[in-house]
């Protein structure tokens, strides 16, 4: 059954980086609605070029004020100004970021509102030191889950804790990785050393335990380590990595060229500093299921998303955030060909479960009747 909505997104970031956005807004597109989505033009780091032909409307704004309370009020003033006069059957907000706004558009032109919780908001780091930020967004979200339809989230154990936060049901639409997201012959921008490769794809910020990883690259000699992305940590990661030899930075790289890089590394990187945060205790990374459909085995926190998807598929290990437990993981993994092996051939199994061809079924199954 088709889905015959005009469907109005709206997201804080650049659809660039948003791969959660591209699959739902694409898979919406797909199954017979017009969906348009509004993103924030600005770009911090240099944007890579990308093949990606979206099948919805992107309409890109430019914010006068980037970072703080200013950024989101001009956000949500200039969203509900750009919206008030069009044509639209559901809103769709992506997180607390765009969620005034589109309480406001609903409330005021009676169209149902979807909120999508791509994180524990109120629980993020960035909120921990700040009360009065912490209630304010807390009793944005609170209208705004009141008011909407239907409200989702990235993962099952995110979604209990939000019931139990705002009283309403959370559907699960995980962010998993599409069923053809296999190796695809396209050129790196750079010669793999050859060496066991151990991989972090992903924003370079506080949390992701990154620090960790490269101290711990001195004790590592016979593996190379490769962190693609950028992030606030950009420049502070590179100077502490820059007299190591197996440490390297590969910047942003598009979705083509991860899909062909990701397979020849050895293991991916995925621990997270989740003490003081919900939101990451309760987090459920994209990268998680692109390491499973690369192939490769990864290594995270223990953090109960993870430990509940290893428990059940076995593609990788939980461990303690020391260098020691990483060193010891890695060095065990590279000596015992016969343990590693079977944590590939279990990448294989789980691929078959953690695809988005899976999710976006539960995700079809809020917009249908």
């Amino acid at each position: 059954m088709e889905i015959k909505k005009i469907i109005t997104i709206g997201i804080s970031g650049h659809i660039h980086t948003d791969q959660r956005m591209k699959r739902i807004a694409g898979s919406l597109s797909k199954n017979g609605a017009s969906v348009a989505l509004y993103y924030r033009e600005h770009f911090k780091f240099k944007p890579v070029k990308t093949a990606d032909q979206l099948p919805f409307a992107t309409i890109g704004m430019r914010i006068l004020v980037n970072k703080g309370i200013l950024f989101y009020a001009f956000l949500n003033w200039q969203l509900f100004w750009k919206l008030l006069f069009k044509k639209t059957d559901i809103y769709y907000a992506v997180d607390a970021d765009t969620l005034p706004a589109f309480t406001m558009l609903s409330i005021l032109k009676g169209k149902p509102l979807f909120y999508d919780a791509h994180e524990y908001f109120c629980e993020v780091p960035e909120l921990q030191n700040s009360r009065l930020k912490k209630k304010v967004w807390d009793l944005i979200i609170r209208i705004g889950v009141k008011r909407a339809s239907k409200c989702l989230t990235v993962g099952p154990m995110l979604a209990l804790e939000l019931e139990k936060r705002y009283h309403k049901a959370f559907a699960v639409v995980r962010n998993t990785t599409k069923a053809d997201h296999l190796s695809i012959d396209a050129p790196l921008p750079f010669t793999l050393p050859d060496k066991p490769i151990i991989l972090y794809q992903g924003a370079l910020n506080k949390g992701r335990e990154l620090e960790l990883l490269i101290k711990a690259m001195p004790n590592l000699p016979e593996f190379h380590c490769l962190l693609a992305g950028e992030g606030d940590l950009s420049e502070s990661l590179r100077e502490m990595a820059k007299s190591m030899n197996n440490v390297q930075f590969a910047g942003l790289l598009s979705p083509d060229t991860l899909k062909t890089l990701t397979p020849q590394c050895f293991a991916g990187y995925n621990l997270l500093d989740a003490e003081g945060s919900l939101s990451y205790y309760y987090s459920l990374s994209n990268k998680y299921f692109d390491y499973i459909h690369a192939g490769i085995p990864s290594i995270s926190s223990h953090l109960p998303e993870y430990e509940a998807l290893n428990d059940s598929h076995g593609c990788g290990i939980c461990i303690e955030n020391t260098q020691e437990e990483l060193i010891k993981t890695l060095k065990n993994w590279l000596a015992d060909t016969e343990l590693y092996q079977k944590f590939k051939e279990n990448t294989n199994i789980a691929r078959k479960v953690c695809q988005w061809e899976t999710d976006e079924a539960a995700l079809l199954a809020l917009f249908r009747p």
